[in-house]
């Protein structure tokens, strides 16, 4: 597989169109940079890809056509355009363009219909699937079988394997693509956590300083209540009349001069005719209230 590069877009575009020289033969340039022609066989037809590649590309799909026109599940109903190739549907910046077309060679090779042929020998099956062998000599052949080697590098040219190479990275780019998602949706939930604890913690704090708040005014309410007020009035005038007569029994009995008698005995009998008033004042306002609710 190629190793996987930050290129700027014209580099990018090079080498997607390098990829396609690379992993199919016969690819023939008819309008520079732009569109390419690949031409392949299936059972002794000649067929050929035209891959348009447009200005966005490969940052969008390349436009891949066949000619002649097949009737095949990744073709287009009534066009000749291939449209449900995987490599094609998931193409990004990151797919190999070469691969793409050539697993799209491979796929209506193996798809279109084979032509009746006479029973082949293993050897001939073989062939085949490896048609190199048959040009090779039975010393080359012997070479081969002994040098693991050589064998491996007859199975990375074998074109089944390149096609299976391509399936397997679009599908473990797939699955790269669905976990960044993943983790990006678990970032968010994650964050929606976050938010919904910091709202649920912000809400029991209102709900102390509401209760705290409600209970202060209960308090005041208490405290500062019309009746209450009337109640403590009543009571204070009540207090001074009682203050007053203290003083008369202490200047009675002589314990007390004139002067101070006179100036404790009138200021205490002024405030308690004060909070008298001031009792029966609120005690009418009150009463009229009851009146109008």
């Amino acid at each position: 597989m190629l190793p996987r590069q930050y290129y700027n877009e014209q580099d990018v575009r090079k080498r997607q169109i390098d990829t396609l020289k690379i992993f199919n033969d016969n690819v023939q340039e008819v309008t520079e940079n732009t569109e390419y022609k690949v031409d392949f066989t299936i059972n002794g037809k000649n067929f050929s890809l035209n891959v348009i590649l447009g200005p966005e590309f490969p940052n969008e799909k390349p436009v891949i056509l066949v000619n002649p026109p097949v009737v095949h599940p990744w073709v287009a109903e009534h066009s000749s355009q291939v449209v449900g190739a995987p490599g094609l549907i998931q193409f990004t910046v990151h797919s190999d363009l070469g691969r793409v077309v050539h697993a799209v060679i491979r796929e209506l090779q193996k798809a279109l219909p084979v032509e009746e042929e006479s029973q082949s020998s293993p050897a001939h099956t073989h062939s085949l699937l490896f048609p190199e062998l048959g040009e090779l000599t039975i010393e080359e052949l012997h070479e081969i079988l002994e040098n693991p080697d050589l064998q491996d590098k007859l199975l990375e040219t074998t074109p089944q394997l390149l096609a299976l190479n391509l399936e397997t990275e679009e599908l473990m780019l797939s699955i790269e693509r669905i976990a960044r998602d993943n983790i990006a949706e678990q970032q968010r939930l994650d964050e929606m956590k976050t938010d919904v604890v910091d709202r649920i913690s912000a809400l029991v704090q209102m709900k102390i300083n509401y209760e705290e708040l409600h209970a202060r005014h209960q308090k005041l309410s208490e405290e500062y209540d019309p009746h209450r007020i009337r109640d403590c009035l009543k009571a204070a005038a009540l207090k001074a009349d009682e203050d007053a007569e203290a003083i008369a029994e202490q200047f009675l009995l002589g314990k007390m001069p004139v002067e101070s008698f006179i100036s404790q005995f009138a200021e205490t009998r002024a405030r308690g005719q004060a909070r008298r008033a001031r009792e029966e004042r609120l005690a009418h306002q009150l009463a009229q209230l009851h009146r109008a609710t």
